[in-house]
């Protein structure tokens, strides 16, 4: 059995609450589009306004201290969920969000043997907690397709011992009973401490993890915004060639890459329009995302020039590949201003070379070279022949 001061540690974490949530909303400020740092600023504040209730509590039971002081605690941890799914860009739920804070309002009210129970209120609202602590777990530790934020996982794990330590507090309230009162001179069970202290480590720990999942978010949208064509969302050739890089010259030789040139591009251009030739290059990019196989690593080189390498795949699937791509954007007809208008493309493929990736884009271009000399609009795999001829 030990003393503590409950008031003393509320305030504390009203404190810190208080300073998380002034820093969020600052930063939502900054960059108002990024709402998931107004969810978790209105997540701190939230918080901060219950835990100065909770401060407040005395032996008897008290709406505006125990209904209210913890109802607005949960909803500190309901916006935290909202605000991560924002921040990964999941579909909302907020009416399912607010079930915990309701229900908790709604029992502790309305039911005095529940309302007047210090232990029966422990139990239930350890219960809440640990669910919004899983669900946020959950959350955390889910990826946004494409992205992987190291600190996720760390966070997941924090966030889920927390729901677990409440769950504990379950049995740990029938062994050893929390005595009502929030007089310095009442006595609580040692457990009692720990957890409590807990959280407002807790608090703390976690208002500095969103920030540093904020931070990792950001870095990684820089990095993505440099490797990727600002007009196609494709990889860039710095992208491309640094993923190509990471593979051995036996990887390189199981694969088959194509280089792609539109034909006639400047005329689309000079004829009509560089609206109409965005339009062009968008609608390749999509076509050659669509049709790539899994695994696929696909680029816009720049300007009218595009790239694809295909792992594990041979000649025959390679040129199969490629008059696929070939032949649907024939079939396609693009809107301009005085007409329709249709695009060809040539395509140069090495495939089975045990070489580097510049070595490697060498012979497809070789090979495109002879697709173009051909009369365009057609597939040529490199041969040493192909290669012999002028660049």
């Amino acid at each position: 059995m030990t003393a503590i001061h409950l008031p003393t540690i509320m305030l504390g974490s009203f404190a810190a609450l208080l300073v998380f949530s002034f820093f969020f909303a600052l930063d939502w400020v900054r960059d108002r589009h990024r709402f998931e740092l107004l969810m978790w600023s209105m997540s701190f504040l939230t918080a901060a306004i219950g835990f100065i209730l909770l401060a407040q509590r005395t032996g008897n039971y008290s709406f505006l201290t125990i209904s209210l002081g913890n109802s607005l605690a949960l909803s500190g941890l309901a916006f935290v969920w909202v605000g991560l799914r924002l921040f990964d860009g999941r579909r909302l739920h907020i009416v399912a969000a607010f079930v915990g804070p309701v229900l908790w309002t709604v029992l502790t009210a309305g039911f005095a043997e529940i309302g007047n129970s210090v232990n029966i209120r422990l139990c239930l609202y350890s219960v809440l907690v640990a669910v919004y602590s899983m669900l946020i777990a959950w959350e955390v530790w889910r990826d946004k397709v494409g992205e992987t934020l190291p600190s996720r996982l760390v966070v997941a794990i924090w966030f889920f011992l927390h729901g677990t330590i409440y769950l504990i507090r379950i049995p740990f309230s029938f062994l050893w009973p929390v005595v009502a009162g929030g007089d310095t001179r009442v006595l609580q069970p040692f457990w009692y401490s720990v957890i409590t202290f807990e959280l407002f480590v807790h608090i703390i720990v976690g208002g500095f993890s969103f920030f540093v999942l904020m931070k990792e978010r950001m870095q990684w949208e820089h990095k993505k915004a440099a490797e990727t064509d600002a007009l196609t969302g494709l990889a860039n050739r710095r992208a491309f060639f640094s993923t190509l890089d990471r593979l051995t010259p036996e990887d390189l030789g199981r694969g088959a890459l194509l280089y792609m040139d539109l034909d006639h591009f400047k005329r689309i251009n000079d004829q009509h329009g560089h609206a109409a030739g965005d339009m062009v290059l968008s609608a390749f990019s999509t076509l050659l995302s669509r049709e790539a196989p899994d695994g696929c690593a696909v680029s816009r080189l720049g300007g009218e020039e595009f790239a694809a390498f295909l792992p594990d795949t041979g000649e025959v699937d390679a040129m199969a590949f490629g008059n696929r791509l070939r032949w649907v954007l024939g079939q396609a007809r693009f809107k301009v201003d005085d007409g329709e208008i249709s695009v060809s493309v040539s395509i140069g493929i090495a495939s089975g070379c045990a070489l580097t990736s510049d070595e490697l884009l060498k012979c497809a271009d070789r090979a495109l070279y002879r697709s173009k000399a051909g009369g365009r609009d057609r597939v040529t795999l490199w041969t040493p022949e192909a290669m012999a001829l002028p660049a």
